[in-house]
């Protein structure tokens, strides 16, 4: 050994150690998480005449209440994934203007919290007050109306959260010095179904729905719209609180919570208090509001709700779904290493024996080799040649496959696993997109629910992919083959550069590990004793077989 070799050695393990180092810092720097709008909540006044529409907008929602019965006019999910959940108004009466997402409202529009009780009607002006907050990741406001003796207060508290939640409060309070008898109590509207074709009124009697108002039951749990992938619901945990069903002027049904008759003694404040969940049909959001029972889940829902909360579990652990999703991909590639190995191993002897199994292809062939060879035979007993020499051929090359212990799907399997992976984190992605989106971002990828708007990781995952392609066993090295090995990471790319790029992430990082595991395997192989055949074995048939140029049929 050169005696100048232990220092280069010592020099190059210097340079690797830094390298390392630095790039954990450069991730660290990377990943800090970074102030931006998404983790706070804008208000704005739409207008400056009575009555005022006030806008609450969060990193999911954008809210639109109003002075006027002091309800709620919009709820518009404008948050929407690539490939994934497009924006959508939960509410029937509410159009959204594409130019610039402004509402249009119809004129007998039902809005949800219309308040009805004693001699205030639904439509009474409302006076709206912004509340201050400790946090900017919850806004309170309160619309007041006071029609002496009784003051009204509904209070609204919107949350910059994973959810489609908002806190409803209701204040009942006696202004007079004598006692306030409201026989009839009060009716709160909940509205007339959801923008979706499909939405059925559902109810909620004792853990369990109903489709229409019980007449027995100890507690009524809570009312709502459900549709095919919207769902507006109020849950109710009061034992005074009871639903009732109306009908508008549309002929459409009309949902609503009502309370006994009150008293209200001298300076009383009742106060009654639900929770609204205006949103999508997401497992792992009703499961959060407690609203798992109100609709069925396929087991596919429920499938993507398991590894959702796996990969909140990973993302409570880490801090970064950035880190979440390296995590998830490693795990899955860990449990796929002895197909993959089995893979790899498959592919290689696969190319070990390609020329004997060329050798066989050449001592059969096929129909346009035979006319080839036999231009004045008839086509009938061409085709009953190739046929036979079909059968023959697949015949020996199984008994070769047995000989060598070759498996000749033993390639296919990983493969096809990936497929079914690829498309589950795909949907898992989009049913936590919400989660994703409100997260700290990942080295330059702001938000990993959206497209890497730089397209490096798609372009990383491309490079990664030909140099796995590169390193892949094949039987035949054909000009073909070698095109494909670049072209196809190519054209997948440029198809699928869209998606999100926690999606790219894992592909990128499931493609690295992949590539470390090929490259393990080889070096296995490379280990392995070569048997030694000598130059005059023949293939199987050989032994007892001729030419099968059929020159004597």
């Amino acid at each position: 050994m050169p005696p100048h070799f232990g220092k280069l050695k010592m020099a190059a393990m210097s340079i690797r150690v830094y390298f390392s180092v630095a790039v954990l810092i450069g991730l660290s720097v990377f990943t800090v998480p970074a102030q931006d709008l998404r983790t706070q909540i804008a208000t704005r006044w739409l207008s400056d005449a009575s009555p005022r529409d006030l806008e609450i907008k969060t990193g999911l929602v954008s809210y639109i209440f109003s002075e006027a019965g002091g309800t709620l006019k919009s709820a518009y999910l404008y948050f929407s994934v690539p490939w994934g959940n497009p924006p959508v108004e939960i509410l029937p009466d509410v159009t959204i203007k594409p130019e610039d997402h402004s509402r249009l409202f119809a004129a007998s529009a039902v809005f949800p919290f219309a308040l009805t009780v004693g001699s205030v009607s639904s439509q009474a002006p409302y006076q709206a007050e912004v509340l201050s907050s400790e946090t900017p990741k919850v806004q309170r406001v309160t619309f007041t109306h006071q029609s002496d003796p009784l003051k009204i207060t509904k209070t609204f508290t919107v949350i910059n959260a994973p959810e489609y939640t908002v806190g409803v409060e209701v204040h009942l309070e006696n202004l007079s010095s004598g006692a306030l008898s409201l026989p009839e109590g009060f009716q709160l509207t909940l509205g007339a179904g959801v923008q979706d074709a499909h939405s059925k009124a559902r109810f909620l009697f004792d853990g369990v729905r109903a489709h229409e108002i019980l007449q027995n039951y100890k507690n009524f749990e809570g009312l709502g719209f459900v549709g095919t992938d919207l769902m507006l619901w109020l849950s109710n945990d009061q034992s005074d609180v009871h639903p009732w069903v109306s009908t508008d002027a549309k002929g459409r049904q009309v949902l609503g919570v009502r309370s006994q008759g009150l008293t209200l003694a001298p300076g009383e404040r009742r106060t009654y208090r639900f929770t609204l969940y205006a949103g999508r049909l997401n497992l792992v959001f009703l499961e959060q509001a407690g609203l798992e029972h109100v609709t069925n889940h396929g087991l596919w829902s429920q499938a993507l709700a398991g590894v959702t909360k796996f990969l909140n579990i990973l993302y409570a652990y880490t801090g970064n779904y950035g880190w979440a999703l390296i995590l998830f991909t490693l795990i899955i590639r860990l449990l796929m290493y002895p197909l993959t190995r089995a893979q790899f191993h498959s592919m290689a002897k696969m190319k070990e024996i390609q020329p004997k199994l060329e050798k066989l292809q050449a001592r059969y062939p096929s129909l346009t080799q035979l006319r080839a060879m036999y231009p004045k035979m008839s086509e009938d007993e061409l085709k009953r040649r190739a046929r036979e020499n079909r059968e023959e051929l697949t015949k020996k090359q199984m008994e070769l496959f047995r000989k060598e212990g070759v498996n000749p799907l033993g390639g296919c399997l990983p493969v096809l696993l990936q497929i079914p992976i690829f498309i589950l984190l795909w949907r898992v992605i989009v049913y936590s997109a919400e989660a994703i989106h409100l997260s700290p971002g990942f080295l330059w990828m702001s938000d990993l629910s959206q497209h890497d708007s730089l397209y490096i990781i798609v372009a990383l995952t491309v490079l990664a992919q030909i140099v796995q392609g590169k390193l892949t066993p094949v039987p035949t090295a054909s000009g073909q083959s070698q095109v494909m090995t670049w072209l196809f990471p190519i054209v997948f790319g440029f198809l699928l550069k869209d998606l999100s790029s926690g999606l790219w992430l894992h592909y990128f990082v499931s493609t690295l590990v992949q590539v470390g595991q090929q490259l393990v395997v080889m070096w296995e192989l490379r280990r392995q004793p070569k048997p030694v055949t000598p130059e005059s074995e023949e293939t199987p048939e050989a032994a007892h077989d001729g030419p099968k140029d059929h020159a004597s049929h």
